[in-house]
């Protein structure tokens, strides 16, 4: 056995005396996370692990998990709770917020149209009612529970490992990898679980009534502290990221509401998280858009629209519902090191 895993077995004993000291509460919390969360498998270069866990979101097999290597292998396969093995496709990724969103299906249906209509599930899934009021809000000092597979210590049907802690705090993320910034900068959930090991990215985060609340983001360093980092992504943030990936999107609202005030939309939707000091980073660019005649690119960087600046996506906003219909764009972005100035004229609505 592996020094990792022995220390991984080692935390995971010591936690069983406490959660059956607590009963019921930490019962409901497992009961809820165990069948909702999937082990992953995929490519692993380096330090970077090839496996992770992913938390199940709809009946019909979307999974949440954190944006890395592992989801850009040829091959992604998943392990349910009770040791089925599915294939898992990318359905979008977002570097901003380093989340994907997979979808799970067998593995016979690979490149087979015929099998397009088969059923996967009806999978056991956490329900995040995105729109709906928020069911309980953490308060500094509640328990928590984070299920997942650190270390690759479940393969098959194993049950994924537990830890559980303290919710500290909800604040701004500022942290590193390796020697590089980490680009989501949004809000976090702190807690005291030890949870920055490979693997434990993607495990599901539960309150003691078993709630959804969050997932723990990637394994980063504090800018603060230069200590690994032990944190969760909401549950709202996590929102966001699925109802864009889903195609029910604040920015599709958005259009609709310029097309009813004669605005125009070129095509450009942004990374949003619902916070306004994030930067204005290209999410996608809609085909056969003037945007996308003009150049501009996922993750290119908007400095500045039609001569004025933009510090975040509600400012961009702002600006766009300034000009008029057929009217030209002047984008300047930051595309890596360099700033490039790109002309588009948008589309009339």
């Amino acid at each position: 056995m592996t020094a990792s895993r022995i220390v991984c077995c080692l935390l995971i004993a010591s936690l069983i005396t406490p959660i059956a000291a607590r009963g019921g509460g930490f019962d409901r919390a497992i009961d809820a996370a165990m069948p909702r969360v999937v082990k992953l498998y995929g490519l692993g270069v380096g330090a970077q692990a090839g496996y992770g866990t992913g938390v199940v979101v709809s009946s019909d097999g979307l999974v949440l998990t954190v944006f890395s290597l592992l989801i850009d292998a040829r091959q992604v396969r998943a392990v349910t709770s009770n040791g089925t093995h599915y294939e898992a496709e990318v359905v979008h990724r977002d570097n901003a917020r380093q989340l994907a969103l997979l979808r799970l299906k067998p593995p016979d249906q690979s490149g087979d149209p015929a099998n397009e209509l088969r059923s996967t599930g009806p999978f056991t899934f956490f329900d995040l009612k995105c729109g709906a009021a928020e069911e309980a809000a953490l308060r500094p000092g509640d328990w928590v529970l984070a299920a997942g597979n650190p270390f690759k210590v479940a393969d098959g049907a194993e049950p994924v490992s537990v830890v559980h802690g303290v919710f500290s705090a909800r604040t701004r993320l500022d942290a590193r990898r390796s020697v590089k910034e980490f680009p989501y900068q949004g809000d976090v959930l702190v807690i005291d679980a030890i949870t920055s090991n490979p693997g434990a990215p993607g495990s599901a985060v539960v309150d003691v009534e078993g709630r959804f609340v969050g997932m723990i983001g990637r394994e980063v360093v504090s800018n603060l502290t230069h200590t690994h980092f032990n944190y969760a992504m909401p549950r709202d943030v996590l929102c966001e990221f699925f109802k864009e990936a889903t195609g029910v999107t604040p920015r599709d609202a958005l259009a609709e509401a310029n097309a009813s005030k004669g605005g125009v939309d070129p095509g450009i939707r942004l990374t949003r998280t619902g916070y306004r000091d994030i930067p204005p980073m290209v999410d996608r660019v809609r085909r056969g858009s003037a945007a996308e005649l003009a150049g501009v690119r996922q993750d290119d960087l908007i400095l500045s629209l039609n001569g004025k600046n933009v510090a975040n996506p509600e400012e961009y906003d702002e600006r766009l519902r300034s000009i008029a219909t057929g009217e030209g764009i002047d984008l300047v972005i930051r595309r890596g090191r360099n700033v490039v100035t790109i002309r588009l004229e948008p589309e009339k609505r």
